[in-house]
């Protein structure tokens, strides 16, 4: 039993990592009805960029539909090298979460079985 969790965790990865982005990091007010994906566009390191740079992802959720009062969706942060991934979180309607990211290009994927709107940025 636990091989075929630990398979299923990894097709799951594996699959985010395949997935195409639906829109970019940062996005504000969209709208999620099963899953999303955002991808942070290239990046143009400047001077003061350098290897060791920490930044932090935001996701934040809101519960959309008259009397919804309780949502939730789950996060995945990846980086786009494959390299990496940080979740799932679990964020309820409300929320904010903070992952911190170094320098590499990011990506987030967003899951939820209830109506919610995430903002996603870089900070």
């Amino acid at each position: 039993m636990k091989r075929i969790l630990i398979f299923c965790v990894m097709i799951s990865l594996y699959s985010i990592h395949s997935l195409n982005a639906q829109n970019p990091i940062p996005s504000y007010n969209f709208p999620v009805y099963q899953h999303a994906n955002f991808q942070e566009q290239s990046r143009v390191q400047t001077k003061g960029d350098n290897c060791l740079e920490k930044r932090n992802v935001v996701v934040n959720t809101s519960c959309v539909g008259s009397g919804i009062s309780v949502c939730s969706a789950t996060v995945w942060v990846y980086s786009l090298d494959g390299q990496t991934t940080f979740g799932p979180f679990t964020v309820y309607g409300g929320e904010t979460l903070y992952v911190e990211i170094d320098e590499r290009e990011w990506g987030v994927y967003v899951m939820s079985d209830d109506h919610v709107e995430v903002d996603v940025w870089i900070e």
